[in-house]
């Protein structure tokens, strides 16, 4: 991760989709305790960071890519997350306006 202020990783968190017959069924999020935090730690530090402190250009939206083997156990695929409000703007991507 690029930002010395990120959570560092602990317990075991796994992140992964239930696919039948090509379809996208769900979504689980399985974690012991420390591991769960963790997660939560990330979402609250994407939510509070403040985007003027980088150098992406405005409306640039912050985002962690969470892998596996990384910041996620091997039983995970890979998982983006990202704040809706872009650098500057505040504006929401399209898909949220509704």
């Amino acid at each position: 991760m690029i930002y010395d202020d990120i959570p560092d990783k602990k317990g075991k968190i796994n992140i992964y989709p239930e696919i039948i017959d090509g379809n996208l069924i769900t979504i689980s999020v399985i974690g012991d305790p420390e591991g769960l935090k963790y997660l939560a730690s990330l979402l609250t530090w994407l939510a509070e960071f403040d985007q003027n402190k980088n150098n992406d250009p405005i409306g640039s939206r912050e985002h962690l890519h969470l892998l596996k083997d990384e910041e996620l156990d091997w039983h995970s695929c890979e998982v983006e997350i990202c704040r809706a409000d872009a650098k500057g703007t505040g504006e929401y991507p399209d898909f949220m306006k509704k």
